[in-house]
């Protein structure tokens, strides 16, 4: 039998650790956990291929953000920015579009999840975890979106911003729960409805 390389020994972290987060929560998976169940032979793996435990949550964040953030690119790119009152909600529709989606598999359902609890986890920096990830698509979505919304003043808009992020997450987690169920509303269908709310709470008039 071939023995495992570098490579797949730190792959079978990462998903051991996505599977186990999502199951148990950030805070309470430890590392010998994540290295028994990766098949890993050495208690120290995780130190050896992340430093910490901090940075293989980040990495697992990473991993698969980069290939949604590969996909919402080139949707923003289809999106027409002149189409007037639509706008912010074809935006909206492109930036959600590839989060909802990756709950149709198993892993993907996992990973909506891991990332909702990292989102709520005060250790973390999603902002600067963000960044990290070179997430293009965020900042090219957040400029048109602020363009979209110049009736609001600036704090306002910006706590918008920021929560309107975890409401997606949120609308993720429960179209995972409900695929799992098998109670899911058809793809199409569930983006347009995460989407519409999303607009609705972005858009409201400042109190």
């Amino acid at each position: 039998m071939r023995k495992s390389t570098h490579s797949d020994t730190r792959t079978a972290l990462m998903q051991s650790a996505e599977r186990l987060f999502a199951e148990k929560g950030i805070g309470t998976v430890s590392v010998k956990e994540i290295t028994r169940a990766a098949g890993a032979r050495n208690l120290s793996a995780v130190h050896y291929h992340f430093g910490s435990v901090e940075s293989l949550i980040k990495e697992v964040f990473i991993e698969r953000f980069q290939r949604i953030e590969r996909d919402r690119l080139v949707r923003l790119a289809k999106v027409d920015t002149s189409a007037g009152e639509n706008r912010l909600l074809d935006l909206l529709h492109a930036a959600q579009a590839p989060f909802l989606e990756t709950c149709l598999d198993e892993d993907g359902r996992r990973y909506v999840r891991f990332c909702l609890q990292l989102a709520s986890d005060p250790r973390f920096d999603m902002a600067q975890i963000i960044a990290e990830a070179e997430a293009v698509s965020i900042l090219t979505l957040r400029g048109l979106v602020v363009d979209c919304l110049k009736h609001l003043p600036a704090e306002v808009l910006s706590t918008r911003l920021r929560q309107g992020f975890k409401i997606s997450l949120m609308q993720a987690v429960e179209y995972a729960d409900r695929v799992e169920d098998g109670s899911a509303a058809p793809i199409d269908e569930a983006i347009r409805e995460a989407s519409q709310t999303l607009a609705g709470y972005l858009s409201a008039p400042a109190p």
